[in-house]
């Protein structure tokens, strides 16, 4: 049986480095990308980084602490356009490019959602992209308009990771499911079957999500006089 960290004494005794605050998150970025942000506690992060907790206690914090750092990791790989592009392609570069960066590591969308723009790396983001909308003639409804379009993706991403999460432990998938009727003598939902069985189906609709979302706000935008 392989004996614990705290049965073989702190790592430096052992001749190993010492736990940083940017191996802990890297660990638990690494267990997010594996199993979720909810995938893990503080317990199984010090299993992980062979430490005691109270290690991951001092140079990081609780397990918010640590979702908070790796959200903010996240988060920042996301990107965040040049802000002299127009802002439907500023828009769509940034939402189309957050959907693989977040589907990598299933609960940062939840996370997102809850607790709203709260790590430096998406107040950044924000930032400049209220500054595109307010210059793109916006005015004062350049935030609601930036959370808009931001909460129709992240919503839809959140929902893939919390399907696919369900999926994991059930033998059909809805989708497997409801392409059984692929074949059916109701149009409408033979329709909807065929849909369901189209490769790459789930990226094709956000793609088309994130397109409608901002034909929503130019139809605004025209409204607005700009």
């Amino acid at each position: 049986m392989t004996s614990s960290a705290s049965e073989r004494g702190p790592r430096v005794f052992r001749g190993e480095p010492p736990v940083t605050a940017e191996l802990i998150v890297d660990a638990a970025e690494r267990l997010t990308a594996e199993q979720g942000l909810a995938g893990w506690t503080v317990r199984k992060l010090a299993t992980e980084l062979d430490c005691w907790p109270t290690v991951i206690y001092h140079h990081v914090g609780d397990r918010a602490a640590v979702h908070h750092a790796v959200a903010d990791r996240v988060v920042s790989r996301m990107p965040c356009p040049d802000e002299d592009l127009d802002w439907r392609e500023w828009f769509t570069e940034l939402l189309i490019g957050a959907r693989p960066v977040l589907r990598g590591f299933p609960g940062v969308a939840r996370w997102l959602v809850l607790r709203g723009p709260i790590v430096p790396s998406a107040l950044r983001i924000l930032d400049r992209g209220v500054r595109v909308l307010r210059r793109a003639g916006f005015g004062a409804e350049s935030p609601m308009v930036y959370s808009t379009l931001l909460n129709a993706a992240i919503l839809l991403i959140m929902s893939y990771d919390e399907r696919s999460a369900e999926d994991q432990g059930t033998k059909t998938t809805i989708t497997e499911a409801l392409g059984a009727y692929r074949d059916d003598p109701r149009d409408g939902l033979a329709a909807m079957a065929e849909y369901l069985l189209t490769p790459d189906m789930s990226e094709q609709f956000y793609a088309f999500t994130v397109d409608r979302a901002i034909a929503g706000a130019q139809a605004r935008l025209t409204e607005l006089g700009g």
